[in-house]
């Protein structure tokens, strides 16, 4: 008997995860044996998706704008219900965007009219801040594929399957020879130092970094008149980040092509990022770092008051001790962030010391089966669909992270 399953992702990171998981379910699956539908973007279409509409009419940036759309984003809630249970799928995979996705999965649990099993796809941050959230999901999700270790024991206790899928960055094949690559391809010499600039995803970071970014590289660049500057970021970004760099002494590459983004990373010989996913990113391929971020004071109090742990990389939050140095708030200072890029240029084992702590992290990204994320989170979903009890070997016992990822959206 064909399954059906309909899914929905609401931004580019949800599509590449629903398009891995696509992938594996249909490689586990015999030939057209099941279907998809549901809302995603070209990642998840290319495996099989048959989209109801583009993810863009969901995305909304901005507290005034969110405000200006509800009318909308209430109406879209609605049609897209009434489309999940005429089209009666076995399981209904809601991926991350949770402020949407959650009121889609309540009002189908409340409606009782689909009979469709509800599955989430990256946990909310429950360990950072709002924790009541983990019981109120739990009374209409039926499961909860986690990207860390310690988020299952989280949920678990309101009786919902939670299980530690694997983060997706495990799923990307990096090899120190790219960074040969890159430096070859821009004529970079093996001996000259590089750093790596990393102004963050979103246009409203680098207009609140990009001058500490930039001021913190000239002060480098006094010592290290030489050094090679390497910024990867993504092409509707290019126009304001060249912006920032205008009048930067210096040997400055701006890689825009998404296929080259590895190879940018690796040939980082040590990256300054802002606060977010990409530290992460640089911790899993051993670059060594330090991240800043800085938000409006009011914003901060708020992050203060709510956030109940100490950090603010996930790599220290996996890690349990501080191994990449945050420079945040009143810290966020190009004076105080220069000084352990300036150290680990200089010392090559301060460089090392780093790497080496980094070196656990894809263990702790990995679930304890081995096997991809993708693969695993198949795994779940079909037994789900069966009907069977999921019981992961994979959840981390009293795992409870002390630190918290303050720039997160989850």
């Amino acid at each position: 008997m064909s399954k059906k399953i309909f899914l929905i992702a609401g931004e580019a990171s949800g599509d590449s995860l629903g398009a891995s998981l696509i992938h594996a379910l249909r490689t586990k699956m015999p030939e057209n044996s099941i279907g998809f539908k549901g809302v995603g973007g070209p990642a998840m279409e290319k495996e099989g998706l048959n989209s109801l509409l583009s993810m863009k009419e969901m995305t909304v940036m901005g507290l005034w704008e969110a405000v200006s759309h509800l009318p909308r984003l209430f109406k879209l809630r609605t049609a897209i219900v009434n489309e999940i249970e005429r089209y009666d799928p076995d399981v209904v995979i809601t991926i991350d965007f949770p402020d949407f996705n959650f009121q889609v999965a309540s009002l189908l649990k409340k409606r009782g009219i689909s009979r469709a099993k509800l599955v989430h796809y990256v946990a909310p941050t429950v360990w950072a801040w709002r924790p009541g959230r983990a019981k109120r999901i739990s009374a209409f999700l039926d499961g909860l594929l986690c990207l860390f270790p310690f988020e299952p024991d989280y949920f678990k206790p309101h009786g919902l399957d939670a299980v530690f899928a694997g983060h997706p960055l495990i799923e990307h094949k990096v090899q120190k020879e790219d960074a040969l690559t890159l430096k070859e391809a821009l004529g970079i010499p093996l001996d000259t130092p590089t750093i790596g600039l990393f102004f963050g995803s979103r246009e409203e970071e680098i207009k609140k970094m990009g001058d500490v970014l930039r001021d913190t590289v000239v002060i480098l660049l006094e010592q290290y008149p030489d050094i090679q500057i390497i910024v990867p970021t993504l092409p509707h970004l290019e126009f304001e980040v060249l912006q920032r760099l205008e009048g930067l002494e210096g040997d400055v590459y701006v890689i825009k092509d998404q296929e080259r983004k590895w190879e940018a990373f690796m040939a980082c010989d040590v990256a300054l990022a802002v606060s977010g996913t990409v530290g992460l990113e640089l911790a899993y391929v051993g670059i060594p770092h330090v991240i800043a971020y800085k938000m409006h004071p009011l914003s901060w109090l708020l992050v203060r008051l709510l956030v109940k742990v100490k950090h603010a990389h996930l790599a220290n939050i996996l890690l349990g001790r501080t191994v990449v140095p945050e420079f945040l708030q009143k810290n966020c200072h190009p004076v105080k962030i220069a000084q352990p890029l300036l150290k680990m240029l200089k010392d090559g084992q301060a460089r090392q010391k780093q790497i080496d702590a980094l070196s656990g992290i894809k263990g702790l990204l990995t679930a304890e089966s081995g096997k991809l994320p993708s693969e695993s989170a198949a795994d779940f979903i079909l037994k789900i669909m069966a009907d069977e009890v999921v019981d992961s070997p994979d959840v981390a016992q009293g795992n409870v992270p002390e630190s918290a990822e303050v720039a997160s959206g989850h």
